[in-house]
């Protein structure tokens, strides 16, 4: 059975990086304090800047399944190779899932000191990705370049040096970012991507607060925490809507990264009603185009498996959902993807269905149609 799936939000995560991949590319002067992988008690350590950053190899460092033992394949099938960043293998894995095409987000962590260091990193990152990864197979493996988030001006070069490599999207770490999205310094940034047609995306994974204390603290940590995974983006639609930078940037593509969708709806609502309610308070927003118009001429959002959240796509948008398999995560679909997908929209009608899982990502990141 031919893949027709168009996963819009899978991930290379930093335990798969080729061991070696950071020390050959960035320049010798950053090569001393660059990702390196030493040996530890706890086995092979990423450091960076003489820190330890993460696991290098199994993504479960303390012992736990990972999801290839469970599918029966081994994560690591050649000694060195791991099955997500060896193409062969993760096309595989694509194959058997019923995937055609994978929008590929990183480890989406770049807790560097040194902010010359993170850029050559990332830089070095995001050539290994369009050229040695992305193609082997360019209208399967969609990766997604990282930018630098703490100067505007250098985030905006990066993309546009991105966009010549073949790269049709990249990732704005709005966490790590040293001004608020909102601020209008970053319009050279929004203006890059509406020129060169790359969409933009935030993704969770740096907005928690209170919740995240408890993770490693408490037996419920974890499960606390997964219930407020997804709304980590909230306070960041918020500003997207509000703060003029779509209006200012109409051909502007935001998407929100593993966000899912059923909460969207709510905070659309509530800033309509603020805005009209005290209507007096806001004479300019007024006269201004309204969150819902915006976001579905502008923004989009990621989701894996969420049976009341797809009760909310009218509501939002059929063409602004973009299903995906969170691949390689536990949490994700796969290898059950064609399950899921059934399962949440077996009731949708056949073309709703093609546009949430495959075509509205094939439009946004200029991935060819199937033949």
């Amino acid at each position: 059975m031919q893949p027709t799936l168009v996963s819009a939000d899978d991930h290379i995560d930093l335990c798969y990086i080729p061991t070696n991949m950071w020390q050959q590319r960035v320049p010798a002067r950053y090569r001393e304090q660059a990702p390196q992988v030493s040996s530890t008690p706890k086995g092979p350590f990423w450091m960076r800047e003489g820190r330890p950053w993460g696991n290098a190899g199994s993504r479960a460092s303390d012992g736990r399944k990972v999801v290839f033992e469970a599918t029966g394949v081994p994560e690591q099938p050649e000694p060195g190779v791991w099955r997500p960043t060896a193409p062969k293998y993760r096309l595989q894995d694509m194959d058997h899932d019923g995937i055609a095409a994978q929008v590929i987000y990183n480890f989406l962590d770049w807790s560097f000191e040194d902010q010359a260091l993170k850029t050559e990193c990332l830089i070095a990152y995001n050539s290994w990705l369009a050229e040695e990864f992305c193609p082997v197979a360019p209208d399967r493996l969609i990766g997604l370049a990282t930018l630098p988030a703490h100067d505007p001006q250098l985030a905006a070069r990066e993309l546009e040096r991105v966009a010549k490599l073949g790269l049709r999207g990249a990732i704005f770490d709005v966490f790590s970012a040293t001004l608020s999205i909102a601020d209008r310094a970053w319009d050279p940034l929004w203006g890059a991507a509406a020129e060169t047609g790359l969409p933009l995306s935030v993704h969770v994974g740096g907005g928690f607060h209170s919740a995240h204390k408890h993770i490693h603290e408490v037996p419920w940590g974890r499960a606390a925490a997964a219930g407020l995974f997804s709304m980590q983006l909230d306070e960041i639609l918020s500003l997207v809507l509000m703060c003029g930078m779509l209006e200012r940037h109409p051909k502007l593509k935001m998407v929100m990264g593993e966000s899912g969708i059923g909460w969207i709806p709510y905070v659309m609502e509530r800033i309509e009603f603020e805005i009209q309610n005290y209507a007096s308070m806001y004479p300019d927003l007024l006269k201004r185009t309204g969150p819902r118009e915006l976001f579905r001429r502008q923004v989009y959002a990621t989701f894996t498996d969420e049976i009341l959240g797809t009760r909310m796509i009218p509501e939002i948008g059929v063409g602004n959902v973009l299903w995906a398999a969170d691949y390689p995560h536990g949490d994700g679909s796969y290898p059950k993807s064609r399950e899921v997908v059934e399962r949440q929209f077996g009731n949708f009608s056949a073309a709703d269905r093609r546009k949430i899982t495959g075509e509205n990502a094939r439009t946004l990141y200029r991935i060819p149609a199937l033949a």
